[in-house]
């Protein structure tokens, strides 16, 4: 006999410790289903974004949080096919299209039209349905909720400790090589320049991390992020990684980047020569921080 399918719902946009929380409380009762929305920003106006992690690195962390997760299956609901339904509409949804015999939520989830259903009435209709129910506590960083608003909050600032924390990993960016204009090789340093971001980068600073291109390594990685104040004014935004004890052509190469510690934040530098002495002590701590093989 198959066992329940069991509904996770949540935004599972950064995979951090919360939905990993509600994620096992479904895998105890039976078969996860990880129930997630698409298309809320465009439906309700919201600013649009870089997502938090790259949707196809979706399947390393589920992979890595063991084999429970590995083969979970993931739906992704229009919001615009759910946003005006009734609660008890919501749930007759569920049934019909996944086959869900329970549902397991955080403290905070609300559903339905208007955000009319919260826990107490989900209960309430599972109870009638004979479907298991199961509110999740949240899960804290010292007096703080883990959620995606905190994660996001944490890279624009920098502190991939503090994410490193709320995610149970660290934060990978995922994007691809392209060509610079050789600025990195000619003081020494040459660096890959990394653009098409998929997912957030962190705020500006320079960090230690480790890196993959096209799947090989891991490599070593000082990498600064920022506008490259020392260089000149009004600058896009660049992320430039050193690969240590790399030298190949990588240009086109899909690369991804952990980032495991801030080093420093970014500033100007009175001249080439400064930058090229600090750019040494960033790599040397790069090394300490960052032990391959």
């Amino acid at each position: 006999m198959a066992p329940p399918r069991i509904a996770a719902i949540g935004k599972f946009d950064a995979l951090h410790r919360g939905h990993r929380a509600l994620m096992a409380a479904a895998a105890v009762r039976g078969e996860p289903v990880l129930i997630g929305f698409s298309g809320m920003a465009e439906v309700l106006g919201w600013e649009q974004r870089l997502p938090i992690m790259a949707p196809a690195d979706r399947g390393r962390v589920l992979t890595d949080w063991g084999d429970t997760m590995r083969t979970v299956e993931g739906v992704e609901m229009p919001f615009s096919l759910v946003r005006d339904l009734e609660p008890e509409a919501f749930l007759d949804l569920l049934a019909e299209r996944l086959s869900i015999a329970g549902v397991v939520t955080g403290a905070d989830f609300r559903f339905g039209r208007d955000r009319r259903g919260d826990v107490a009435l989900l209960a309430q209709l599972c109870a009638e349905r004979g479907w298991y129910h199961e509110v999740v506590p949240a899960v804290r960083h010292g007096t703080e909720v883990v959620s995606s608003t905190l994660v996001r909050g944490a890279l624009a600032q920098g502190d991939v400790a503090l994410v490193r924390s709320l995610l149970g990993r660290p934060h990978r960016l995922q994007a691809e090589v392209v060509r610079g204009d050789g600025r990195g090789h000619r003081i020494g340093f040459p660096t890959a320049n990394c653009a098409g971001f998929r997912n957030q980068p962190p705020g500006a600073g320079v960090y230690a991390c480790r890196a993959h291109v096209d799947g090989a390594g891991p490599y070593a990685a000082a990498v600064n992020i920022g506008y490259l104040p020392t260089i000149g004014d009004r600058r896009p935004l660049t992320v430039e990684a050193h690969l240590l004890d790399f030298h190949q052509d990588c240009y086109g190469a899909d690369i991804s980047l952990d980032f495991l510690l801030q080093l420093r934040g970014e500033r100007r530098f009175p001249g080439l020569d400064a930058l090229v002495e600090q750019l040494g002590r960033d790599v040397a701590a790069t090394r300490a921080a960052v032990p391959i093989g």
